[in-house]
């Protein structure tokens, strides 16, 4: 294996751990509150290496792209939800916001199909 194949494996895991830590980081608030638990950066972060390693193998059943698009426009969408309906705080608002991000997300994977 190359060093650019190495490094473009390590590009995708470190990507896939900040996109999916984005909308993650707005459900753990939700859940938790404005207190940082101990364990928060491994709830956020640890499901973001673990899809990154799998998308840096192949063994995802979708692409790369379709994580990014579906992390990314998921977490725009509900960042904008969140601010048009004023759900700030998020953790007064918990199951309000839990329901955003549901709804983003599956208006992000639509998206994302006729991508």
């Amino acid at each position: 294996m190359s060093l650019a194949d190495q490094f473009e494996r390590v590009g995708i895991v470190v990507g896939a751990v900040l996109l999916v830590a984005l909308p993650l980081s707005l459900a753990v608030d939700a859940l938790v509150g404005s207190e940082t638990p101990w364990w928060q950066l491994l709830v956020v972060l640890g499901p973001g290496f673990v899809v990154g390693w799998a998308a840096a193998a192949d063994d995802l059943p979708v692409s790369y792209g379709s994580v990014w698009f579906v992390c990314f426009v998921g977490y725009l969408l509900s960042v904008a939800t969140i601010s048009l309906l004023e759900l700030v705080p998020v953790h007064e608002h918990t199951t309000s916001v839990l329901v955003v991000l549901a709804a983003s997300f599956a208006v992000a994977v639509v998206a994302d199909s006729y991508r």
